[in-house]
């Protein structure tokens, strides 16, 4: 594999590491190769972390870095194949009601926009999860108009509640937990990004596609009340990189 480097991460990981990038072309690379190296080191591996660019990978206790570097060069050197990789495409409402959206008027100011347009635009693109970080669950989601770029508050605030919808920069994202935090808050989403009993505590992996959707605070209530009691559906579509 061209453009590719692997090299030891500590005692017990390994890193692959492409040219640093944000881009769909980088991602695929880098979940391929993370599909590839599931299937063909499984029993090797501990866990596989990925980034916007990097894999770190996890060894189990007694495994030999050199020699699964070794193993794993030769391995993406003599594979062509390009591994079929699944993602989803999930649909998240939210409320943009400015009760929910302390930052949103300040920013519509700032871009000379009005609340409804900041809405619009920021609701048209389908979002990209290049990894998830910061907080167990969050996404970095790439895709936001350039017309958002907003640059994170000088001063964090000390809570930010779960489920806030943010900008911080030319990115956005989901608070998948409370905590302290610095990015610009335009909504909320009544759907928890992370839930610590489920067997999957994230709702999102890299790769899946987000799409948000507009609803009214009257809806994000009645959402809320349908998932404690655990009868709404999230809308979910499977799709494949080429």
């Amino acid at each position: 594999m061209k453009n590719v480097t692997v090299k030891p991460f500590g005692e017990r990981a390994v890193l692959v590491e492409w040219k640093p990038s944000i881009d769909e072309k980088t991602l695929a690379k880098v979940l391929q190769t993370k599909q590839h190296i599931s299937n063909t080191f499984s029993e090797e591996i501990l866990e596989i972390v990925s980034t916007y660019s990097a894999l770190a990978i996890y060894l189990n206790y007694g495994s030999n870095v050199t020699q699964f570097i070794d193993s794993l060069k030769k391995s993406l050197k003599n594979t062509s194949k390009k591994e079929s990789v699944t993602r989803r495409k999930v649909y998240i409402p939210v409320c943009y009601n400015l009760e929910f959206a302390p930052d949103l008027e300040e920013i519509a100011q700032q871009k000379q926009l009005t609340t409804t347009q900041v809405i619009e635009i920021h609701t048209s693109p389908v979002y990209k999860v290049y990894f998830l970080g910061f907080l167990p669950g969050f996404p970095y989601l790439g895709g936001l108009d350039a017309r958002l770029h907003t640059p994170r508050k000088k001063t964090p605030r000390e809570r930010v509640a779960s489920g806030s919808v943010a900008i911080g920069g030319s990115q956005t994202g989901v608070y998948s937990t409370s905590s302290p935090g610095g990015w610009q808050i335009i909504g909320k989403t009544p759907i928890p990004f992370f839930s610590v009993g489920k067997p999957s505590p994230a709702l999102l992996k890299a790769g899946d596609l987000i799409k948000f959707t507009s609803v009214s605070k009257e809806e994000f209530i009645a959402i809320e009340h349908q998932i404690s009691k655990d009868n709404y559906q999230i809308k979910k579509e499977e799709v494949r990189f080429a």
